[in-house]
């Protein structure tokens, strides 16, 4: 079994065992078969995830190390466990016959366990430090039973005694973040994209009835909201208080110099632009501040003037097309920062953000950082220091500000009394057609809640619901 093994990893990175072993294997330190340096130098690990860029991204240490066959490819079929594993003084090595290899530093093995006596089952909170992990901390025994992997240690920590194991699915082995950041309700899922023709055929709408009372289909409005970031909730009943209720349905209301909720309607020297019967152009709010919201709401309460339509645009749509037809503009914009403020007599806030920013380089887009009417002065910019660079940044700041304005990308509607819109606040820009004050009122109640409460409420729908939860 180990000669073909090795024989099978010397010609192929991600072999299996073309026999079939015994469908649970345990393995006893000081019963190890190490392979010689020659086999090892054959084999690489990616443990570089998220960012792996599907090239090996690091070499385990040539050093003797000791082979385990851990299940048979009918087990590993089912039960979505590595195929084998190797291991040397530092680490084991596993392999898995779909996802590739895993690198997993026996210390940091061992913090990863969850057990009841490791992790608290009621607070979820551990009962040891990092940091109190010995050096010396070895497997002594390892065993697959085609779900689990077990591991039992040789020098653990203070306290625990040889009974003590420690027991990982792959899952914990490869998504050790509650939220992963590529899945669906991660910080970095992929998004449905979208322009006018798309949101005309899939704008989301649920009852507040149902949006409150309704698990299952709150959360497949919930699944809208992570993947397209625009849905609309109708039928609310005529009270300045539902949008507290419609936004604490998803997680805290975000507080701000504004208030925990704030109203959008025609005041006499308005200090925000909103407050007028103008035009106000496509727009992120609080931009100028270091935590901006991350979703916003806006309930209709009255809208019987001429004029006032919201529009919306989906600007990861826009610049998804710029990195595809336009990439020395997106890129630029992925560099270039613009400077945000709120400058009045009782509150001052600024701030500089990129126009793209991508989970980390090369990365998908996490948000798009976009609000002309807060712009704040750009001539200490670092990005513009010179005459090209001022000449292409204006230039890719531009076309972004054209693609946005297309018509084609602008989905258009007046909210009537009792409809509420919801959007992520750092992906979907939006804007307010101007009215006229002559031919009736306009009253909208806005709230925020936090990216990081969403996300939490996503991911706790992807767990209750994950066949909703699927990428699309």
């Amino acid at each position: 079994m180990v000669r073909l093994l090795g024989s099978a990893l010397r010609s192929c990175r991600l072999a299996v065992p073309r026999t079939v072993p015994a469908p649970s294997s345990v393995l006893r330190r000081g019963a190890y078969r190490a392979y010689s340096q020659s086999a090892e130098s054959d084999v690489a690990v990616n443990n570089d995830r998220p960012h792996a860029s599907g090239k090996p991204s690091a070499k385990p240490p040539q050093k003797p190390r000791t082979v385990v066959d851990l299940g048979t490819p009918h087990t590993l079929a089912t039960a979505q466990g590595p195929a084998a594993a190797m291991m040397d003084e530092d680490a084991l090595y596993i392999t898995h016959p779909t996802e590739g290899p895993r690198k997993l530093m026996h210390r940091l093995l061992r913090d990863a366990c969850k057990c009841p006596q490791c992790v608290d089952p009621h607070s979820k909170q551990r009962n040891h430090r990092t940091s109190d992990i010995p050096p010396s901390i070895q497997p002594r025994e390892i065993k697959w039973n085609g779900r689990v992997l077990e591991v039992q240690w040789t020098n653990d920590l203070p306290g625990f005694d040889e009974s003590h194991t420690s027991r990982y699915t792959w899952r914990e082995l490869t998504e050790t973040h509650p939220n992963e950041f590529h899945s669906t309700s991660g910080k970095g899922r992929r998004r449905l994209l979208w322009d006018k023709a798309v949101m005309q055929k899939r704008q989301h709408w649920i009852s507040y009835n149902h949006y409150m009372n309704d698990e299952p289909k709150f959360s497949a409005a919930m699944r809208q909201l992570a993947s397209q970031g625009l849905i609309f909730v109708k039928g609310i009943p005529d009270s300045r208080d539902m949008v507290e209720r419609i936004a604490t349905r998803m997680g805290p209301l975000r507080n701000t110099f504004y208030g925990s909720t704030f109203d959008v309607r025609t005041v006499p020297n308005a200090a925000n632009i909103a407050y007028t019967n103008g035009f106000l152009g496509f727009h992120m709010d609080l931009m100028y501040m270091n935590e901006v919201p991350g979703y916003q709401l806006l309930h209709c309460l009255q809208n019987s003037c001429d004029g006032g339509e919201s529009l919306f645009a989906d600007a990861f749509c826009v610049a998804e097309y710029m990195r595809s037809h336009h990439p020395k503009e997106y890129k630029i914009l992925t560099r270039l920062f613009l400077c945000y403020e709120y400058n009045h007599e009782n509150h001052v806030y600024g701030n500089y953000r990129r126009v793209f920013e991508t989970g980390y380089p090369g990365g998908p887009l996490v948000h798009v950082n976009y609000s002309p009417p807060f712009q704040g002065s750009l001539l200490t910019s670092q990005a513009l220091r010179n005459p090209k660079d001022l000449e292409e940044g204006m230039a890719a700041l531009k076309l972004f500000a054209d693609l946005l304005q297309q018509e084609s990308n602008i989905f258009e509607l007046k909210l009537n009394p009792g409809e509420c819109v919801i959007f992520e606040n750092r992906r979907i820009v939006h804007a307010r057609r101007q009215f006229n004050t002559a031919t009736g009122q306009r009253w909208l109640a806005g709230a925020y809640v936090d990216e990081d409460d969403l996300r939490s409420r996503f991911a706790v729908s992807r767990r209750k619901y994950s066949w909703m939860w699927a990428q699309e």
